[in-house]
Order: structure tokens, then C-alpha cells, then sequence
């Protein structure tokens, strides 16, 4: 029980790298995006690398987030509920929601240039991508406001 207990563990904290990592370089790129670059080969350089470690991101945070969620719900951790873990529970769930709110927008953002990369020709309505948009750039400061909080201070065995 003690070696899948670990095992379970070492595979979180994985997921957990691959999607920081990749959730940080589509911030950098996404920042990178809001520049105005005169050199239309770094915004296309910018652009790739922004929608190639997002779709990495999608894919990290959903197993990341059920192996995490199956870990905190263990009994130890569970009996000692104090306001501290309740606070920390709560910056935790904001976060999950954040991130997959920041994500799904992305890909619906993103959705017609995929279909028209695969041969489709799919638009959006005049401004119906808007509210996507918003809820793109409005969730990521929050996301990563509340990340940072919900991080632990020092680090586990």
C-alpha cells in the first residue's frame, strides 16, 4: 500500500512539472503575443509555441488534476480539517477552475484555425469570439494569483 501510495505521489508531482512547464511557457508566448512585434516571424514563432504548450497544458491538467484530487482525498489528510486546509482546499479548487476555464477558451479561440489547418473552413461570427477572448486574458491573472497561493511553502518528502 506504502509503495502505490509513493508510486501515486511521483506521478502527481510529474504531471504537476509537465503542466507548470508548459503552462509557463504559453504565459511567456501569450505575453510575447500583447507586444507589438514589428518581425511577423517572431509573432508566428510566438504563436506556435503559444497554442503547441497550451494543447500541452490541456493535456497535463486534466490527469494532474484526478491523481490530486485522489491524493488529497485520502483519510489522514481529511481528519485534521482546520481553516488553514480549508483555505488552502478553497485556493485550490479556484485554481482548477482558472486553469480550466483559461484553457477551454484557448481552445475554442484557437478551434477555427485548426479546422481550417485540417481543410475545414469554419469561422466565428463578427465578435462572437469576444467573450472567449475575455475569459482568456481576464482568468490567466487569477489563475496564477491563486497558483502561487495555493503552492506549499516548503517542500514534502
Amino acid at each position: 500500500m506504502r509503495e502505490n501510495e509513493s508510486a501515486m505521489r511521483q506521478a502527481t508531482r510529474r504531471l504537476l512539472l509537465a503542466f507548470i512547464y508548459s503552462l509557463g511557457i504559453a504565459s511567456a508566448s501569450g505575453l510575447l503575443l500583447m507586444l507589438p512585434l514589428s518581425n511577423a516571424h517572431a509573432t508566428l514563432t510566438a504563436l506556435v509555441a503559444h497554442l503547441v504548450s497550451g494543447a500541452l497544458a490541456l493535456i497535463f491538467f486534466a490527469p494532474f488534476l484526478w491523481l490530486h484530487l485522489r491524493e488529497g482525498d485520502r483519510p489522514e489528510i481529511r481528519r485534521g480539517v482546520n481553516s488553514v486546509r480549508l483555505h488552502h482546499r478553497l485556493l485550490g479548487r479556484l485554481s482548477a477552475w482558472c486553469a480550466g476555464l483559461t484553457l477551454i477558451s484557448g481552445l475554442g479561440i484557437a478551434l477555427p484555425g485548426v479546422l481550417y489547418l485540417s481543410g475545414h473552413s469554419v469561422i466565428w461570427p463578427l465578435g462572437a469570439n469576444a467573450p472567449l477572448v475575455l475569459a482568456h486574458l481576464g482568468l490567466s491573472v487569477p489563475l496564477f494569483v491563486f497558483l502561487l497561493l495555493h503552492s506549499p511553502r516548503k517542500a514534502r518528502p
